[in-house]
């Protein structure tokens, strides 16, 4: 699979952080946005948001591969936001992973979605409530992501997840998501979830946030990102799975 060069060199730098991970004392906290792909202008502006938040594309959304490209233009980390099989809803993404799948249909769905967002360097679960809790197919997603160098992140939409503890034994760098930002659309709110991933930062050592292309996260995060204390750096996603241990966090199924 060809991938742009400066995506390949962004799979390069992560490793050798991974193999380093030089500590700069200070917590490390990582802000997902998933579900780019459907909104242009949302995906724009998030892109363009002057901090190291970290992109999650659905593939073959309308403006996904060209969200991801300028994303990429701008300096932000690139994943696949997989759709996969949900024990709530029914999954309309025309790309997604289902455990009725067989072998090579899953391998062929992983790797055109793979193909549609070349820049990618990781992968989080876009639903998937069901298959991620699912041994074999998570075995077998988590061999693929090896063979790519992608990391993981468990988006833990199931408390029964059991990906994360898949991916390392794979010996996957992965991580899992600590707090949803916008499970309820209001900017104060937003503000207090992120608030908690830092104070989870700061306590753990490392959080994920996880949001998604709203205007009301938008809003928040363009007030607040500039006022995060200095006792929390704002990195990629993958620094945190490429050198943090993985949380074990009640979800938000």
């Amino acid at each position: 699979m060809k991938r742009s060069l400066l995506a390949t060199a962004l799979v390069a730098f992560t490793a050798v952080a991974g193999a380093d991970c030089p500590s700069s004392g200070r917590a490390r906290l990582a802000i997902i946005i998933d579900d780019i792909g459907y909104h242009w202008e949302r995906g724009r502006a998030l892109a363009a948001l002057p901090a190291p938040i970290t992109l999650s594309v659905i593939p073959a959304t309308p403006h996904g591969k060209q969200l991801a490209e300028e994303g990429l233009r701008r300096g932000k980390e690139i994943m696949v936001h997989m759709p996969m099989s949900s024990a709530h809803r029914v999954l309309t993404e025309p790309l997604a992973l289902t455990s009725d799948l067989s072998d090579e249909d899953f391998e062929t769905v992983f790797h055109q979605a793979l193909a549609d967002i070349p820049s990618a360097t990781g992968m989080n679960n876009h639903m998937g409530s069901s298959l991620t809790q699912d041994y074999r197919a998570m075995s077998h997603l988590m061999r693929l992501l090896k063979e790519e160098n992608f990391f993981w992140v468990d988006s833990r939409t199931t408390a029964d997840t059991v990906a994360a503890q898949l991916a390392t034994a794979e010996g996957v760098p992965n991580a899992s998501r600590a707090v949803f930002l916008d499970n309820e659309r209001d900017p104060e709110l937003i503000a207090q979830h992120l608030q908690e991933a830092v104070e989870i930062a700061e306590s753990e050592g490392s959080a994920i946030a996880i949001g998604h292309p709203y205007p009301e996260t938008l809003q928040a995060l363009k007030y607040n990102l500039p006022r995060l204390p200095d006792s929390v750096l704002l990195t990629p996603a993958s620094i945190i799975a490429r050198c943090a241990q993985t949380q074990s966090l009640t979800s938000i199924p």
